[in-house]
């Protein structure tokens, strides 16, 4: 598999980073279009199932979405006069924005948590934050912690759907809630890693030049995303 199909975990990792750094510029065109590649990535790298798990992330955050939207609609903006208007044009494209930030980093996400495997991830985390080893840092127990968290939540999610039986809130009685989190503790502490387990990362070797190229490609497009007009 060439080195463009399957890039350097640590590349994978900064690329990420250098997103989120550069998201927060991006106009809804820029949103629009970089949402629309990682859906296109997704759906190449894992095929329906891998476009389901993304749909069941985004699922998960859709409260706190509208959260944002009534936060920057209503609350936020402050009319000039004072007391109450209805939100202008850009205050609706500012929660727009500010929604579709948080939909694009979770599409990324999970496109690196279905691409990378949980150790790989890991050891890419030791890797990028290998200088703060040098002030005493344990970073490998920090990446592993933050590479099991990703793994964990959309298994935490089906865990507990299946332990309260597929029934809504509603449906249970307060007995039958207090039986599922019963069931949830016992699968939870039944599938917990070892410590062991846990620090047992692999170790990667540095990132080829074909990498860094890409990486910088990737810089690169994305600083031109953030000139995209609104």
């Amino acid at each position: 598999m060439s080195r463009l199909s399957d890039p350097h975990p640590a590349v994978r990792l900064l690329g990420l980073i250098v997103l989120g750094v550069c998201l927060f510029r991006f106009s809804l065109p820029a949103l629009a279009a970089t949402f629309g590649l990682l859906l296109a990535a997704t759906a190449l790298s894992g095929g329906r199932d891998a476009l389901r798990a993304l749909r069941r992330a985004l699922r998960r955050i859709r409260w706190l979405l509208l959260s944002i939207v009534i936060i920057y609609l209503w609350v936020a903006p402050e009319p000039p006069g004072g007391g109450w208007a209805l939100p202008g044009a850009a205050d609706i494209a500012l929660a727009l924005r500010r929604a579709g930030v948080l939909i694009v980093l979770v599409a990324a996400v999970e496109l690196l948590r279905q691409t990378t495997p949980v150790p790989r991830t890991a050891a890419a985390i030791v890797q990028v934050l290998s200088p703060l080893a040098w002030a005493g840092v344990d970073t490998a127990r920090f990446a592993s912690r933050v590479a099991l968290t990703l793994e964990a939540v959309p298994a935490t999610a089906e865990t507990v759907t299946r332990a309260a039986g597929g029934l809504t809130i509603k449906k249970r009685q307060l007995r039958g809630w207090a039986e599922a989190a019963a069931a949830l503790i016992r699968d939870i502490e039944e599938r917990a890693p070892r410590e062991d387990d846990a620090a047992a990362l692999p170790t990667l070797g540095p990132p080829a030049i074909v990498d860094w190229l890409l990486l910088a490609a990737v810089a690169a497009v994305l600083a031109a995303l953030t000139q995209w007009p609104g």
